[in-house]
């Protein structure tokens, strides 16, 4: 919002700034050029023509039907030998003149609009302002209701859970018996501050619009009479002077630019408005954390808030310090000014943004008024104010998004250059003496045998723990390593044992049939193979052999041993 957004006047500088900078350089060109024949100053005239099209943004120069209808334009109210005279002035003369020319050229076609017999390219302005205002105004308004619902839901939800410290006025954060954490109600603190952010800058939007709402249908109603008395001064007259006509074309053009620019305000509203929202969509309330944090109460509004308040309470404001009650009837607009955005002076010290009851009135110190939720807060308060305005500034400095939101830029800039601001008080420890009987021996079977009454002796045997921890435990060679136990197994001794296994048997196989001679002992080629079986032998039946045969030579001694 500070970058995109500023007082309205300041926006329609900038925007007319912007417009200015985009046509300079035809500006330039048309001042500096100093055309010699007819091409040359149609071409000039042209120019004109395109530039005052262009500033005054009645169209497109592009169409060659508005390009016409600007030339005509132009040339009803400045003619060729007009031109002559125009490029003779010097240069400040040519750019006032230029402005002149523009509006008076555009009053021209405002005029042919209205009468029907031209005004291509133009919008119907005063149509369109009124519409776009109505919209414009109905969509902050949804935007404020909807915001307003959630800023009611997350300030019931943290409302009761704030609480100080009789002992020591601390605030702190009152957490229930439940699964919440404080992280969660820092959270809920940072989305309640978003969506007062939204609020606040939703209200000086619709504020705005309102404002430029009641402007744009005065500037219609100073448009319609500005076009009657033209039609007036011209009805029923072949010939105006230009004396008498050509203020009237400007005046028309004057309230036609300050429609455009209401056009233009409320246009960058709808921009803001979009972006916002683009923002405001993406942060998603914790609904299972505010469920649990209302348990069943109803969403107060911030007016049901504020018009709460016992006989009680009204009776104990009148000892509170610098009280000063407040009434809508207050004089002047500095009484009613209250600090830190009209939120709790002492629920600001922990984030929380809880908005002020103004039935308890407020709290005058060092010249600025402040309000608060509880009539305990404002006795507390009136205490020690510096400290807890403190307290609020040092949150400020470490969440800086609360500095533009409760106006405290020029209190946190007086403190810059201090590092601590706030000192908080620790509860004191409480120490009494009492006296306590107690048995001698409440356990009389068991005595502890490492027990000792000497400090001394504890104070060695930590030394000597200490002193084990840093120790490594291994093994060495002795003389008496060898020192071992002998260590004796119970064995079954081996049997012999006999196994009957098959028998073996033997085979006479049948021997070669063919003998090759010669092959050993024997020199030529007498080698030849002999047939060993007979020819006619049968087929004998296995029989015990008795008698060696072939080849065998062992004489009778073999014989004798088979």
């Amino acid at each position: 919002m500070q970058t995109n957004y500023d007082k309205l006047q300041s926006l329609i500088d900038k925007h007319l700034d912007s417009i200015n900078n985009c046509l300079r350089p035809l500006v330039t060109e048309i001042v500096d050029e100093d055309p010699e024949d007819d091409a040359a100053f149609k071409k000039l005239f042209r120019k004109m023509s395109i530039y005052i099209i262009l500033s005054s943004g009645l169209g497109n120069p592009g169409n060659i039907g508005i390009l016409k209808e600007g030339m005509a334009a132009l040339e009803s109210v400045f003619s060729f030998d007009d031109l002559k005279v125009f490029i003779s002035l010097p240069r400040s003369e040519k750019l006032v003149q230029l402005n002149e020319l523009m509006q008076v050229a555009s009053g021209v076609r405002l005029f042919n609009r209205d009468c029907k017999k031209g005004g291509e390219g133009i919008p119907d302005l005063p149509f369109n302002l009124v519409d776009a205002g109505k919209a414009c105004l109905s969509s902050l308004s949804n935007s404020l209701i909807a915001v307003m619902q959630r800023v009611n839901t997350l300030t019931t939800a943290i409302s009761d859970t704030i609480s100080i410290q009789d002992e020591t006025g601390n605030v702190i954060i009152d957490l229930p018996p439940n699964s919440l954490t404080e992280a969660d109600y820092k959270q809920i603190f940072e989305l309640l501050c978003f969506n007062r952010q939204y609020e606040v800058y939703i209200r000086k939007l619709l504020n705005d619009v309102e404002t430029l709402v009641e402007g744009g249908s005065q500037q219609v109603e100073r448009f319609r009479v500005a076009l009657e008395e033209l039609h007036a001064a011209v009805k029923y007259k072949a010939a105006v002077p230009t004396v008498t006509v050509f203020p009237l074309f400007s005046k028309v053009w004057q309230v036609w630019r300050c429609m455009q620019n209401i056009m233009y305000l409320v246009a960058t509203v709808n921009r803001l408005m979009g972006a916002l929202t683009v923002i405001q969509d993406q942060m998603k309330l914790p609904y299972p954390i505010l469920q649990n944090m209302l348990q069943g109460r109803t969403v107060v509004t911030d007016q049901d808030r504020t018009s709460r308040l016992s006989v009680e309470e009204r009776l104990s404001l009148g000892s509170i310090k610098n009280y000063v009650a407040y009434s809508d009837s207050m004089s002047s607009i500095k009484d009613r000014h209250i600090q830190f955005l009209g939120f709790c002076a002492v629920c600001l010290s922990v984030g929380a943004l809880v908005p002020s009851n103004m039935k308890l009135g407020l709290i005058r110190c060092e010249g600025g008024r402040y309000g608060f939720c509880t009539v305990k807060m404002a006795a507390r308060f009136s205490r020690d104010p510096r400290r807890y305005i403190n307290e609020v500034l040092e949150y400020a400095r470490n969440n800086p998004h609360l500095i533009n939101l409760l106006s405290i830029a020029p209190a946190v800039h007086k403190v810059r250059d201090v590092d601590q601001l706030v000192t908080r008080v620790e509860p004191k420890t409480k120490v009494s003496d009492k006296d306590i009987q107690t048995e001698i021996h409440p356990v009389d079977s068991y005595i502890e045998k490492n027990y000792t009454w000497d400090l001394w002796e504890w104070k060695r045997r930590a030394c000597q723990w200490a002193n084990i921890v840093k120790c490594q435990t291994h093994s060495t060679q002795t003389n008496y390593s060898h020192l071992r136990s002998e260590i004796q197994c119970q064995t079954v001794e081996p049997r012999d044992k006999c196994l009957q296994t098959k028998q073996d048997c033997g085979v006479n196989t049948t021997p070669n049939e063919v003998f090759l001679w010669g092959l050993r002992g024997q020199l030529g080629y007498s080698q030849h193979p002999m047939q060993l079986k007979e020819t006619d032998a049968e087929e004998k039946k296995a029989q015990v052999i008795n008698v060696c045969t072939w080849p065998c030579n062992l004489g009778d001694d073999n014989t004798n041993r088979q």
